[in-house]
């Protein structure tokens, strides 16, 4: 997957800046999306995968399947991306075009992974100090897992701090191990 975010990032970057450009950042958006959901899909999959497709197949049913909704430029990113065999990529790019879209629009997704569900109270506070933090507003997914036993993590794009009973476990086994 890293590998595949690799090969996405140029591309989402690329789009990125043509929507702004252009102003047509949630016509974008929408494009990837629907882009990436065709890629995912285990007919397509196969396709991508099977060497008797040309690219030109490929980009076919793409188009197809898309319709009226493919812009040109949609168009120029499928056969760029067909042109290297990078197709399998595209909900990755989707997903970095988010992220900058996120950041251009001062947003910003975190996950928080609780041991226990967190209470009203517990996400006003939390939500409070992730936006005063990353000077944005923050969107909180929540999660669930017992096996945390207690405590939590926070992830924000590369960013994570692990306070899970588990991971403090963890660091005192390796200290007394030293």
């Amino acid at each position: 997957m890293a590998e595949l975010m690799t090969i996405a990032r140029p591309y989402a970057e690329a789009v990125f800046a043509l929507s702004l450009e252009e102003q047509n950042m949630a016509d974008w958006s929408d494009q990837l999306a629907n882009l990436a959901v065709i890629t995912k899909d285990d007919a397509m999959t196969a396709m991508l995968n099977n060497p008797a497709y040309t690219e030109e197949n490929i980009v076919s049913v793409y188009e197809g399947v898309m319709g009226d909704s493919l812009s040109k430029e949609g168009k120029n990113l499928l056969a760029a991306m067909a042109e290297f065999k990078r197709l399998n990529a595209l909900p990755d790019v989707a997903e970095a075009f988010e992220a900058l879209k996120a950041t251009e629009e001062k947003r910003v997704r975190a996950t928080v992974i609780s041991a226990r569900k967190a209470t009203v109270e517990q996400k006003k506070k939390l939500s409070a100090a992730l936006n005063a933090k990353f000077d944005a507003e923050v969107e909180i997914n929540y999660e669930v897992d017992e096996s945390l036993i207690a405590g939590i993590k926070i992830i924000v794009g590369d960013w994570a701090i692990d306070g899970s009973a588990v991971s403090q476990l963890n660091k005192l086994g390796a200290a007394i191990a030293q």
